[in-house]
């Protein structure tokens, strides 16, 4: 983000890739158990970031706010109840569309 001081390093993008591809595997290898793996990946949770960073994510992001923990439970709810039963190996992406810029 422009005017702060926050950067995206690499590490980040290997750690949230690890997490998805190994979500993967778990899902394919426990399976046949009817065990299943999902992930979900957040956008930007609002937490008293600097005010700056805030206003250029709130400007980028399409539903133009940064997300709330109310904001993520829903969905992490869902993968845990039975309306699921049949999805395994997805990362579930809730960011307010920061990913379809």
């Amino acid at each position: 983000m422009k005017n702060t001081t926050i950067t995206s390093p690499s590490a980040y993008t290997l750690i949230k890739g690890g997490i998805i591809n190994f979500t993967k595997y778990l899902a394919s290898f426990y399976g046949k158990h009817n065990i299943r793996f999902n992930c979900v990946s957040p956008g930007g949770i609002y937490n008293n970031q600097n005010e700056q960073f805030v206003k250029n994510y709130n400007t980028m992001v399409p539903l133009q706010r940064m997300g709330t923990p109310a904001d993520i439970a829903p969905s992490v709810i869902f993968l845990l109840s039975p309306a699921s039963a049949y999805i395994t190996g997805h990362n579930l992406i809730v960011d307010g569309g920061w990913t379809i810029i």
